[in-house]
Formats: C-alpha cells, sequence, structure tokens
C-alpha cells in the first residue's frame, strides 16, 4: 500500500472536501511498522498521529514493578486516542504503542492535525469516533480487573484467539501482559486448566479440547 491507499479506508479523509483531501495526502508520511517496533513511547511528546492501513497496534501502560497492562486495540482504519490527545493537547503521550504484526499506517503531522480540527468537521467525528471506541475499551478492561477472577478473563482471551484450529499462538509472557498480572499467575491457570482437559499445552502455543468448559469457565 502508499499512503493515498491507506488515506482512503480512513473515513476523515474519504469525507473531506477535495481541497483538504490534497492537503492531507501532502503532509501525511508512510510508515511500516515490523512486528514488535514501537510506534510511540509513554512519556514522549507526541510528533504526530498514526491512522492503520493494515496490521494491528497494541496500546499499554508499564507499572512500577515494570509489568504491562494493555489498554486497547487499534487495527485497520482506526487511530490511537492516546496519541490523538497528545497531540491535540501538546502533552507527552501517556502510554506506550507497538505495532503486534506487519502494520502499514500514515503518519500526520501534529501542527496539520490540529488545523484540520478546527476546519473540518468530518475531522472531529473521526476523532470522536475514536475516543468512544477506546472509552468502551478501557472501561470493560477496568471492569474485568475489578470484578472478575483471571481465570474468568484468561478463559475469555483463550476463546477469542483462539483460530479456526482451536490453536492460540501466545507465549505466556504475552498472555500476562495482555491482562495486566504475573507471568506466574497465567502459567499455574493454565495449567489448571489443561489439567481439568480443558486445554493441552505445548511450547509456544494451547490448543483448545473443550470448547463449552472453556467458554463456561469465561
Amino acid at each position: 500500500m502508499n499512503k493515498q491507499d491507506i488515506l482512503e479506508r480512513v473515513a476523515f479523509y474519504r469525507d473531506a472536501p477535495p481541497e483538504l483531501r490534497s492537503s492531507m495526502l501532502g503532509a501525511a508520511r508512510y510508515r511500516n511498522l515490523a512486528p514488535g517496533e514501537t510506534l510511540f513511547t509513554e512519556g514522549e511528546p507526541a510528533s504526530h498521529v498514526a491512522a492503520l492501513g493494515t496490521g494491528s497496534v497494541r496500546v499499554f501502560r508499564i507499572g512500577a514493578t515494570g509489568r504491562q497492562i494493555t489498554l486497547y486495540h487499534v487495527r485497520a482504519q482506526e487511530s490511537s486516542l492516546v496519541g490523538m490527545l497528545a497531540v491535540l493537547l501538546g502533552r507527552p503521550v501517556i502510554a506506550t504503542a507497538q505495532a503486534e504484526v506487519a502494520t502499514e499506517t500514515v503518519l500526520v503531522p501534529a501542527a496539520a492535525l490540529r488545523e484540520w480540527v478546527g476546519a473540518n468537521e468530518a475531522m472531529r467525528r473521526f476523532i470522536f469516533e475514536t475516543m468512544t471506541r477506546a472509552l468502551v475499551d478501557v472501561t470493560s478492561l477496568l471492569e474485568d480487573v475489578a470484578f472478575r477472577s483471571v481465570e474468568s478473563r484468561l478463559a475469555v482471551l483463550l476463546v477469542d484467539h483462539a483460530d479456526d484450529e482451536q490453536l492460540i499462538r501466545m507465549r505466556h509472557e504475552d498472555i500476562a501482559a495482555e491482562l495486566g498480572t504475573a507471568r506466574e499467575v497465567v502459567s499455574r491457570t493454565l495449567e489448571s486448566f489443561e489439567r481439568q482437559g480443558v486445554i493441552g499445552l505445548s511450547r509456544g502455543r494451547i490448543v483448545v479440547r473443550d470448547g463449552v468448559a472453556l467458554r463456561a469457565l469465561s
């Protein structure tokens, strides 16, 4: 893809008038992220906003102990609220964003974004939609952490990440980062699920053996 291909997928560009579309295309810059590459880092100033054309980005925070917790994921045709608010408010970003898979993006300079927000209803609508989506994700996260057990949250993650062959290709440390808990807790819980015959464990992957029981645990 090139930067125009990506922009054509994003609502704020598609809905903009022709003269603004030309300005957006000229200001945007293409960037290809490798898996694990960082888009922005907590505490750094925000110089741009990224819109995704393909791939997926995980936005997370790191606690004082070094433990991570995922706030939300950004998919194709979306942008990150954390990066967007940092640009609009002129403040450092409050979380880190990292590509989960090969990801194609366009980067929009901070000054250009602020100018477009004031001039274009489509851009303002895109920002409000981004805020709503992220707020729902973070609210769900808070509810899960406050009111649901690790066992239940882990079962939900396994159900959601199982592919057509009922395989989950995630390391224990990646699952722990997603849930905001310790790797040891994840390992113990997975071993408990295995003893119950719900899953099978092997290096680098998990196989679902009893989907009905796993959904019941969730």
